[in-house]
């Protein structure tokens, strides 16, 4: 992937974080709300391009919220935003990074996505 555009995978353990995150705040705060999140064509065609492998399966959509310690790269007002995670899934019997056999539909947590632009602020285009 294109490293210099920051579409880069995030950490796994920051993920959870972001995904607690939101499942604790998600309604609790209106500062959080996120309307849409925009994903450029280049990112989706890498991931679909990681889902044509032959080892995974599908693509699990995580909601989240972005922390202060996953806003690398990132502007400081998205921290406390909901953002969503692409996380593509193995199909059932491949072998993962650590050389274990997946079950169907297990989450590829070496491959997390994320770095779309978020709306409000980045609303261009959105009509819903």
């Amino acid at each position: 992937m294109n490293k210099e555009a920051n579409f880069q995978p995030i950490d796994k353990e920051v993920a959870q974080e972001m995904v607690n995150a939101y499942a604790k705040e998600a309604s609790k705060d209106p500062k959080s709300y996120t309307k849409a999140v925009w994903f450029p064509a280049e990112q989706i065609l890498e991931i679909a391009k990681k889902l044509s492998d032959g080892k995974h399966d599908g693509l699990r959509i995580y909601f989240a919220q972005y922390t202060k310690d996953s806003l690398d790269g990132l502007p400081q007002e998205h921290e406390g935003r909901n953002t969503v995670l692409l996380v593509p899934t193995f199909a059932a019997g491949q072998t993962n990074k650590l050389g274990d056999l997946t079950e169907e539909h297990k989450d590829d947590t070496d491959d997390i996505e994320n770095r779309g632009n978020v709306c409000p602020h980045r609303c261009e285009g959105v009509e819903l």
